[in-house]
């Protein structure tokens, strides 16, 4: 039990154990799993739209023009530009992907950090602990929640001393 100034129990943070370290967070980033998959999916999609297309418009300006032979025609553009452009276009895909990366981890973890305090929480009311309290990161979202859970928990607590219970 932890006590505040004001006399009720507030749960300090635990300290880190394996399963918070390493298993939590996997389980916080999987929706962000799904995000980065969605836009790499897309991505690809797109990608592929663009070279049917590209390939398309090469070959139909070939036969317009008929400005290299069959045997060569890839040599026309698989040259420094094509090149210089394509790593700079997977440079892009490759910070696009680290910046979702990082926002939707940022997002979760601001949502999942107080559901797993949350939990912890009502197993502790559930098992008569009704002096426990809620507490999360100020920057964390779901306070609304965590207040209300708190004033449950303080009503709780007194009509448990009261013998009402």
């Amino acid at each position: 039990m932890n006590s505040s100034s004001s006399g009720k129990n507030v749960r300090k943070r635990p300290r880190r154990t394996l399963k918070s370290t390493i298993i939590e967070p996997f389980k916080q980033i999987k929706i962000g799993l799904y995000v980065i998959g969605i836009c790499i999916t897309f991505l690809l999609v797109i990608g592929a739209m663009f070279l049917k297309a590209f390939t398309q418009q090469y070959a139909h300006v070939m036969e317009i023009f008929d400005v290299v032979d069959s045997s060569g025609k890839w040599d026309l553009v698989l040259n420094d530009v094509f090149y210089s452009n394509a790593i700079m276009i997977g440079a892009v895909f490759i910070i696009f992907i680290a910046i979702i990366f990082i926002v939707v981890f940022k997002m979760t973890h601001k949502i999942y950090g107080p559901l797993v305090s949350i939990e912890r929480f009502i197993t502790d009311i559930t098992n008569g602990h009704y002096e426990k309290r809620v507490s999360i990161r100020s920057g964390d979202d779901l306070k609304r929640l965590v207040s209300k859970l708190n004033v449950m928990a303080e009503e709780l607590e007194k009509r448990h001393k009261k013998g009402d219970v």
